[in-house]
């Protein structure tokens, strides 16, 4: 069992460079996610209401061929991958007029809103016959291994504008955190996030702030976001691609 949408990269995705965001693009993974989730009635809204429990996304990478500019209609084509662990894979083929043009993959889980404990999804009935059958892949999302030689680059406050409908802040914010942190203003004309991973750690809420910490190993940039007593949130690595004039 598969889900389609498309959405219309415009003018509110866009960056400096005319070409859409990570955030953006990591909006359109939540978005897709919780449609094709409510074909099979496991919304966020839906799980909170039935069981008390709500979604956490826990890990996101995506990869792009090219990247996505204005008025590109973008397919994402999404599948899950059973529930039988506590971590559940969700895929993601993009597709730009029928051609693909990258992929996605992100972990969830379910988390009891009374205890934070974690729940397999395979104990709701929802799940049951609902994952892609044959478009199930093998590929793995492990947690990021980070260089030891990261260094502060400056600290960002959480804002009410951060935060989502569970209270803490988006997954789409930390995107512009890394981005922000990186200078990607200074970065040749063309330039785009090619592929990100973020792995999310801790819950962060508005009022409080983050210490970030940036590296890099050849062409790839590592990023780690602290709090005030230096435990870690989030962290994620990010390859940047380039468009010939």
């Amino acid at each position: 069992m598969f889900f389609e949408t498309t959405y219309a990269v415009d003018s509110h995705s866009l960056d400096c460079f005319n070409y859409c965001r990570a955030s953006a693009l990591l909006g359109y993974l939540q978005d897709a996610a919780g449609l094709a989730a409510g074909e099979f009635g496991a919304t966020n809204v839906e799980m909170v209401r039935r069981y008390n429990h709500c979604w956490m996304v826990v890990r996101t990478r995506f990869t792009l061929d090219r990247p996505l500019g204005w008025e590109d209609r973008l397919t994402l084509r999404t599948w899950h991958r059973g529930g039988e662990k506590p971590l559940m894979y969700r895929d993601f083929d993009f597709l730009v007029d029928g051609k693909p043009v990258g992929r996605a993959l992100s972990i969830w889980t379910l988390v009891n809103l009374e205890d934070r404990s974690i729940t397999r999804p395979n104990h709701f009935p929802q799940f049951l016959g609902t994952d892609g059958g044959t478009l199930i892949r093998d590929t793995k999302l492990p947690r990021l291994k980070l260089p030891g030689d990261l260094a502060p680059v400056g600290t960002r406050a959480l804002y009410y504008s951060d935060t989502d409908a569970n209270g803490h802040v988006n997954n789409t914010r930390y995107a512009d955190f890394f981005c922000d942190a990186a200078g990607l203003q200074n970065a040749p004309a063309g330039s785009f996030v090619r592929e990100m991973h973020i792995d999310y750690l801790r819950e962060c809420r508005a009022g409080g702030s983050l210490s970030l910490l940036l590296g890099r190993d050849g062409e790839t940039t590592y990023v780690l976001g602290q709090d005030d007593q230096g435990e870690a949130k989030f962290q994620g690595s990010m390859v940047l691609g380039q468009v010939s004039p």
